[in-house]
């Protein structure tokens, strides 16, 4: 297949790098990519491991059920934008992994790209917080929660790169200003999500980095460099506000006390058992797409002392979410898809398999593992930033992973 590697690269580090600077031209040059891609699968039609089928067939199970249950509920005009505004980017990602694995050049530095967009939401991290003085970055006029994830989950795939830049002339600093630069866009995003995912991601990295050494150390060398990284995140102003807040809002529910007035915390909560009573009403197909809002408002308007609740546009969890709007066939689908990528990425971990597989395997099972973090307080199966995000670099991931174990030797290519 006719792929010329140097341009897919560039393309991939200019998504990444202008994911917040220009979205809407990063956005854009995902999908024109996803759509040439397209064109070139269904005419040269490559053959990938059987593999591929656990990680394209469980997203169009996904999309399938969130359309049924948009077809369920009579297709709104909201559900139908979003059907192919979010979870469409989702779906498109399936032709990229043909297109990287077939281009797969073991000579090139896979993780460049997300050096690029680390470095760039560092940089705006540091203009939103330090030069304009907000107190969250959010790269310019972006969702906060949305930014400090997607920079943590880049951070989470540039993690795994070191054995690349070692043997480089300066690959040791590249390396390590990007890391510094993903983990302050993220700790200066304020989101605590993010925070939780971060820790989850960084024992999983370090204790694979440290397998060498026996476990007691491994614990020790881990527990020290995540407290450092914690103690020297709370140094910092908006930091420490947001962790003071976050003891605040807690300290009455591990009390058994119930809060005056709404907070962060009781709000989810709240919402929580929304999601799980609506699915309950609708447990087959949910209320479908496009239609949230709508029950959060109803909801309140039944019981007016929740006024704050009616301010949210999602329910705060990615699976009372799918529950809700998608019935048993939306969570069942959503489950599906994640349990496959997590077996794929981490099958591939062993030590059998050749160290550059090993690595990308890493790679991608960090990004599965915060996108499962965050999906505790958040919905980053829902977004539109998050689901490109996921999309485009899992796929990536996964095709140059196939590409690895290709030129290793250790894949038939059926």
């Amino acid at each position: 297949m006719p792929v010329h590697e140097p341009t897919l690269h560039a393309i991939a580090v200019f998504i990444l790098a202008a994911f917040f600077a220009f979205w809407e031209a990063s956005r854009a040059a995902y999908v024109l990519l996803a759509l040439f891609s397209t064109g070139l699968v269904l005419w040269y039609r490559p053959r990938l491991p059987r593999e591929q089928r656990l990680y394209s067939w469980p997203i169009v199970g996904y999309f399938g059920a969130m359309l049924v249950s948009l077809a369920f509920n009579g297709f709104p005009d909201k559900g139908v934008n979003l059907i192919g505004s979010r979870f469409g980017l989702l779906l498109i990602a399936i032709p990229l992994v043909s297109v990287f694995y077939v281009s797969y050049d073991p000579k090139r530095n896979f993780w460049i790209k997300y050096v690029a967009g680390c470095v760039t939401v560092g940089g705006l991290a540091l203009l939103d917080v330090f030069a304009y003085g907000a107190p969250r970055a959010s790269g310019g006029g972006h969702n906060e929660a949305a930014f400090g994830f997607i920079s943590l989950a880049m951070t989470a795939v540039v993690i795994t790169s070191y054995h690349r830049f070692r043997p480089v002339r300066y690959g040791s600093a590249i390396f390590a200003v990007a890391t510094l630069m993903g983990l302050a866009a993220t700790v200066l995003s304020g989101t605590r999500g993010s925070w939780l995912a971060g820790f989850v991601v960084l024992v999983i990295a370090i204790f694979f980095y440290l397998e060498r050494y026996p476990l007691t150390n491994r614990i020790l060398i881990t527990l020290t460099l995540v407290a450092s990284i914690g103690f020297a995140s709370f140094s910092l102003p908006n930091v420490q506000m947001r962790v003071d807040h976050m003891v605040e809002i807690v300290a009455p529910h591990l009390g058994g006390e119930q809060p005056e007035e709404l907070n962060s915390l009781s709000e989810r909560i709240e919402l929580w058992k929304l999601g799980w009573k609506l699915g309950l009403e609708n447990k087959v197909f949910g209320y479908g797409l496009g239609n949230t809002k709508y029950e959060i408002r109803e909801y309140v308007r039944q019981h007016p002392g929740q006024k704050l609740v009616g301010d949210e546009n999602h329910l705060h969890n990615q699976f009372m979410q799918t529950f809700a709007m998608g019935g048993l066939i939306g969570l069942v689908a959503l489950l599906a898809m994640l349990s496959c990528h997590f077996w794929i990425f981490a099958k591939f971990l062993r030590r059998d398999y050749h160290p550059e597989v090993r690595r990308l395997a890493l790679s991608g099972l960090l990004l599965l593992v915060s996108y499962l973090v965050f999906s505790i307080p958040a919905v980053p199966f829902y977004g539109k930033q998050y689901l490109m995000l996921y999309g485009f670099s899992s796929a990536m991931i996964w095709g140059c992973l196939m590409g690895a174990l290709r030129e290793a030797g250790q894949v038939d290519g059926r």
